[in-house]
């Protein structure tokens, strides 16, 4: 039996345009057959904000409600699981709002601007019987499952030795702007950084020896925008004593990331490139170097197109099953993870004096 997805999205900005269209897409067209997936309500700051993204993207879907406030959604009956797409500031707010209307939550990353909130976001949905998981994307992507199947089962590379992982997009420094905007949770660390620490994540991380176990050491450096304050350019750099690996993570708002190389693991036996993106990636470059006996480097390119246009819709398939069978934390991506990240975050703006306003670092008491 095909279980269906029922959707409410809240906010209507660039990322939700994506994954509300997403949603709309045939899950056939992926091979996906058991699920899904129906908007049914959109939440924005008026009705006529809603009723516009609807029409601008709903490709003349149907039956889908307009609401001119997030509450309204929350109290829809037919809504099932919340999108959460708002700027990061609200975060936490929102999906602990969501939360207490008894709705499972799919927030967009980064998670929370805090380790405080992410862990009080966890607990709740914990305790509530609900399902929580930050919208990180590219843990879904078919390549991302076959990648870690060749560096942790295969061992395709050998022993891992180092592993670096980067994502920059330059932007022009705007005070106007949401990533130069503190009050909104910018600078590099939640947009960009989140992605540079996903490959970390899968590769150290979640190594069968490392056992999710925490870093024994976290340096980092921030480069501040003179403009705002935001962090513009941050490096973390962590040691994994159990699988003896050395993780650089790189992240800038002020420049590109390379054309050619965005992250590298460099094992014993060989390496592996993944050439183009870290957030949409389509294919990684496994090298096997040449040895001793006379046999020379093998290369060779493995490519995972997306079938469709953005590729979230792997995420909301993931959801779409756990919902179905009850379950409140995803396999592969759970809440716990998220809260890791955001500790590593916490301790890197620790180091480097970086902290947000008041406003939006609080904590709701219980």
């Amino acid at each position: 039996m095909v279980y269906t997805a029922r959707w409410g999205i809240v906010a209507t900005g660039w990322i939700s345009e994506r994954f509300f269209i997403d949603l709309l897409v045939d899950p056939s067209t992926r091979g996906v057959t058991d699920v899904v997936h129906t908007p049914v309500a959109v939440a924005s700051r008026s009705v006529a904000k809603a009723e516009k993204f609807i029409a601008d993207f709903g490709n003349g879907v149907q039956g889908v409600k307009a609401y001119g406030s997030y509450a309204e959604l929350f109290a829809d009956p037919n809504v099932d699981i919340v999108y959460v797409g708002t700027p990061h500031s609200s975060h936490y707010e929102v999906s602990l709002q969501a939360l207490k209307a008894g709705k499972h939550v799919l927030c967009e990353k980064a998670f929370t601007i805090n380790a405080a909130q992410a862990r009080h976001l966890a607990d709740y949905a914990k305790s509530h019987k609900l399902f929580l998981m930050e919208a990180v994307w590219t843990r879904f992507f078919p390549l991302s499952l076959e990648f870690q199947k060749l560096l942790h089962e295969e061992k395709i590379i050998g022993n891992i030795r180092r592993v670096t992982s980067d994502l920059a997009h330059k932007f022009l420094p705007d005070v106007e702007s949401r990533l130069y905007n503190p009050s909104l949770g910018g600078g590099a660390l939640l947009d960009v950084g989140v992605y540079a620490m996903t490959w970390i994540q899968m590769i150290c991380y979640n190594h069968p020896e490392n056992l999710q176990s925490r870093p024994s050491v976290i340096n980092s450096t921030i480069l501040k925008s003179p403009l705002t304050g935001v962090d513009e350019s941050t490096v973390i750099t962590m040691v994994w004593d159990k699988p003896h690996i050395i993780s650089i993570a790189t992240c800038s708002i002020a420049v590109n990331s390379p054309e050619d190389c965005l992250v590298r693991v460099q094992g014993d036996l060989g390496e592996i490139i993944v050439p183009i993106s870290t957030a949409n990636p389509t294919e990684f470059i496994v090298k096997i170097y040449a040895t001793e006996d006379g046999k020379e480097d093998e290369v060779k390119a493995l490519k995972f197109p997306i079938p469709g246009p953005t590729g979230l819709f792997w995420e909301a398939d993931a959801v779409a099953r756990d919902v179905r069978d009850g379950k409140i934390v995803d396999d592969i991506y759970p809440a716990e993870e998220s809260v890791f990240v955001m500790e590593v975050f916490d301790e890197v703006r620790r180091q480097n004096d970086f902290v947000y306003p008041a406003e939006i670092e609080f904590v709701e008491d219980e």
